[in-house]
């Protein structure tokens, strides 16, 4: 079947489930069947039982007078763990963020959420939506990058996908978990400012633009304390401020007290033992230790209550309470159509770094007869129990984020098979060795070098590694191997598969540079078809990429501290609101690649800005022209910069995007809105968000952080509104400046 025609199947097979439940149906149905609780069947729903040695990675017990099944929570953001290659293994959520695709981030999240559903898992334990602060962090793949707003937009479409189903999604790890080095005894010290903008940012948009039904807790302390014992996060910010109706849970094993814990606001305890391994199965923190509390005026009884109803709200606003599937993980879900799916993604993931001389994409006619493909990472993956190894090309990192997988489809295998059908010799040398990868290099008319770098979670350690990165440098002598190939061939282009940037030292020394990220099963056929053509790139980096010390910020190596001590790592996070792109503006420091960078076989031209101020906020048009000679997508990209009233703030801030497929020589207009709530700042003293109330925005658009040709001016705010004053837009074209007057506001 064609590829095509598997596509436009996707959305009828995965049509969305309508709830029609609201928050507030839920809480009467909630509280009517909670009525008859016991306080032994209370604690029971707030306290995970099998300590992960079930099928399910956490479990509630069942309440057999009820018809209470019991619960079952699965990780994970690439698709469901544990699951013996009968689901698809996904994409990384990087790889997802980088299309910057409302449309796929949404039937991505709907045909996870489906495999959930079919297996009967209640909670699906995704998405991510921690911030990338550095880059060797390990974790990185999993989440959407650097910029909170990106992260925000990605997870309000992938929860609203995955809810679609009748599963719960799992807002994760809130908060402040953006390394991996002793997360689980280390404080993240982050001031009040940034903390709402830039860090609960992302769980804002899912509480209130995704109504997501759940919210994992993070390892770490903020402020030096524990995100589990966090009052003012838990309870004061999260479920106060932000009105978050659904249920936190803690991560993994991350509860060492039952009064500060389930005192703050923490609702259920996973996976229930104080401790990993069965010997904790029913020996918990928690458990009869409420009761005890509750009998001793620690926390009263309305707080044991609390965390039942929203648990129960949760699972009625899921309609999940009557009729939902029974728990068995070996569904078959890897189907056709999912697999089309991943393909597309990886596909339109991949971000074109590097054309020189238009080398890509591949054609016979281009006098292209015999390509090399060198490096290991362009042959089959070697399988390992939570990817722990990097053996063979990567699809995506190590730990609980990953998947068990019936198939990778190499890089060697998909490139042979497409060279077939235009009658291109392929040779292979599959080792990382310099000399020979040279060797089989040097007669070729074009050499293509895959080379990987890795990273994931604090419990495995993969070449000297744990969890985080020792360095941003390619595994496996990957740079002498692609400098000895590019001495030998001067036709040479590099793969990159990696968590996130790696130095460069051969930029200037090969014509072409692919960043394929962590694409998933389909990665060879994904990179396949963007070399050959059959996909235009569309990718855009969704974080900054350049050398390691540029960053505001980095991971650290100290000695392992006991989980939930005292003595913590101090993460200091002095950067504030400069995280990404923000540090490189403020600093005036140029990136090897920008926020949002991304070449495409074609070109395009923005022109045609123009703004409105309306009541609900900021509304935002652009035409973008296909000005080359094949169809291809585009990426317009919506900056802000605030008014001078409000002080030491980043030079601009990212606020809206779109994705545009046109034809060549075709011309679209896109409208993208920015609400009132991205037009304000946090104001430490009112703690509020608040719109300045005097001054001028300018409103930014183009293709990525450092390539933003139109500029609209003087969007003055008045005592009572706002006023155009004789805006101008300036268009950069081909190295020449004009103007352009625009539309006026209304007010």
């Amino acid at each position: 079947m064609r590829l095509s025609t598997i596509l436009s199947t996707v959305s009828i097979l995965f049509a969305s489930k309508t709830l029609a439940m609201s928050w507030e149906e839920a809480d009467k149905k909630a509280r009517k069947w909670c009525e008859d609780l016991t306080n032994e069947e209370k604690i029971a729903i707030v306290t995970g039982r099998e300590n992960m040695t079930g099928v399910c990675v956490g479990s509630i017990d069942p309440i057999e007078r009820k018809g209470f099944k019991g619960l079952c929570l699965q990780d994970g953001p690439a698709g469901v763990r544990f699951a013996n290659g009968t689901a698809t293994s996904w994409q990384a959520a990087i790889n997802t963020a980088a299309t910057f695709d409302r449309t796929l981030l949404y039937k991505v999240g709907e045909a996870q959420g489906n495999e959930f559903y079919q297996r009967g898992i209640n909670v699906a334990l995704a998405p991510a939506m921690n911030i990338q602060r550095a880059p060797a962090a390990g974790r990185i793949w999993e989440s959407y990058g650097e910029d909170p707003f990106l992260a925000g937009q990605c997870g309000i479409e992938v929860i609203k996908g995955m809810q679609s189903k009748g599963v719960i999604a799992t807002a994760k790890h809130y908060i402040g978990n953006d390394q991996e080095n002793n997360r689980g005894a280390s404080s993240s010290n982050i001031p009040e400012q940034a903390l709402w903008e830039v860090y609960m940012e992302p769980f804002y948009r899912a509480v209130n633009d995704a109504s997501v039904d759940a919210i994992m807790s993070s390892y770490n302390a903020i402020n030096g304390t524990y995100a589990v014992q966090n009052k003012r996060l838990l309870t004061d910010y999260l479920k106060g401020k932000l009105e978050f109706q659904g249920f936190v849970m803690s991560d993994w094993w991350s509860i060492y007290d039952v009064e500060k814990s389930f005192g703050a606001g923490m609702d259920m305890n996973m996976p229930g033992g104080k401790y990993w391994g069965p010997d904790y199965v029913g020996d918990s923190f928690w458990g009869e230790h409420i009761q005890e509390c509750i009998d001793k005026d620690i926390f009263p009884q309305e707080r044991l209550d609390d965390a039942v109803l929203r648990i129960i709200r949760s699972l009625y606003k899921a309609e999940q309470m009557d009729d939902y599937p029974d728990v068995n993980l070996y569904v078959e879900t890897n189907t056709k159509e999912n697999t089309a799916l991943n393909r597309k993604v990886g596909a339109d993931s991949n971000v074109l770094l590097k054309n020189d001389d238009a080398i890509l994409p591949i054609k016979k006619t281009n006098k292209i007869k015999k390509i090399a493909v060198i490096g290991k990472d362009s042959m089959p993956a070697k399988f390992c129990s939570d990817l722990g190894c990097a053996d063979g090309t990567l699809p995506l990192g190590w730990g609980s984020g990953t998947t068990d997988f019936k198939y990778i489809v190499d890089p060697l295998s998909a490139i042979s098979k497409r060279a077939k059908k235009e009658d291109i010799e392929v040779v292979s040398y599959g080792k990382d060795d310099a000399k020979g990868g040279a060797e089989a290099a040097k007669d070729a008319d074009l050499a293509i070098v895959f080379v990987q770098a890795d990273s994931g979670e604090e419990y495995i350690t993969v070449e000297g590694n744990k969890g985080d990165r020792q360095s941003l440098d390619l595994w496996h002598d990957g740079n002498e191997l692609i400098d000895a190939v590019a001495s030998a061939n001067k036709n040479t282009i590099v793969v990159i598969h990696a968590p996130g940037p790696v130095n460069v030292p051969f930029l200037d020394k090969v014509k072409g540079i692919v960043f394929a990220g962590m694409p998933g099963q389909e990665s060879g056929n994904a990179i396949t078809d963007v070399l050959f053509g059959d996909v235009n790139p569309s990718g855009h980096l969704p974080y900054t990429w350049a050398p390691r010390e540029d960053y505001p910020t980095d991971v650290k190596y100290d000695a392992a501290l006991q989980g939930g001590g005292e003595e913590k790592t101090q993460y200091d996070y002095d950067e504030g609101l400069f995280v990404g792109y923000r540090w490189f503006d403020k600093k005036g420091i140029e990136p090897t690649f920008a926020f949002g960078y991304g070449l495409s076989y074609t070109t395009f031209e923005y022109s045609d800005l123009k703004v409105e101020m309306k009541e609900d906020g900021l509304h935002v048009s652009v035409t973008v022209t296909n000005t080359g000679s094949v169809a291809g997508a585009a990426v317009p990209m919506i900056f802000l910069s605030f008014p001078d009233v409000v002080k030491d703030y980043p030079s601009r801030l990212f606020k809206g995007f779109d994705k545009m497929m046109l034809e060549a020589g075709e011309s679209k207009t896109t409208k993208i809105f920015i609400d009132n709530h991205d037009l304000s700042y946090f104001d430490v003293e009112s703690m509020k968000f608040v719109k300045p109330e005097e001054g001028e925005y300018t409103v930014f658009a183009g293709s990525n952080a450092r390539d933003l040709p139109l500029k609209y001016m003087g969007l003055k705010i008045l005592k009572y509104g706002f006023k155009n004053i004789g805006i101008n837009v300036v268009v950069l074209h081909s190295g020449k400046l004009s103007f352009r007057k625009c539309g006026f506001l209304k007010f």
